[in-house]
């Protein structure tokens, strides 16, 4: 590709290239280059696709508990229990505020521990807290 003018004969050629790759023709059609490009192999033909299977939420005890030193956790300040937040450092903390009563938490009403998005694969404590608090709705 050393000339602007070879690139836009390409355009076409590759869009026809990648549709019959696309397609469930047996062959693609022929290559509209100036040159004669190699003929590609047919495509074979696709195998019927599955129905995607729905995402279920972690169950609680599914996945590790999060660290508090684990890189994330320490980012967002998160504590185990909302009792050792840092109130200098974050002091729109309230005592009230816990991982259980956050819009973020996704773990059943009465569990010790659950997931939260913040932490993909993670348990976060439900006494817990981190800087990333948002009440939930009533």
């Amino acid at each position: 590709m050393t000339t602007r003018r070879r690139f836009m004969f390409m355009i076409p050629a590759s869009g026809a290239v990648l549709a019959a790759a696309c397609s469930d023709q047996a062959t693609p059609p022929p290559a509209a280059t100036p040159e004669a490009a190699p003929a590609a192999p047919p495509a074979a033909p696709m195998a019927p696709q599955e129905e995607p299977v729905p995402a279920t939420p972690p169950e609680a005890g599914a996945g590790p508990m999060l660290d508090e030193a684990d890189a994330a956790a320490v980012a967002l300040g998160y504590v185990v229990d909302t009792a050792r937040a840092d109130k200098t450092k974050y002091p729109k903390h309230a005592a009230d505020q816990t991982c259980s009563n956050c819009a973020l938490y996704q773990g059943t009403a009465g569990a010790d521990a659950g997931p939260c998005p913040l932490f993909p694969g993670k348990q976060v404590a439900a006494q817990g807290w981190c800087s990333s608090y948002v009440k939930k709705p009533a």
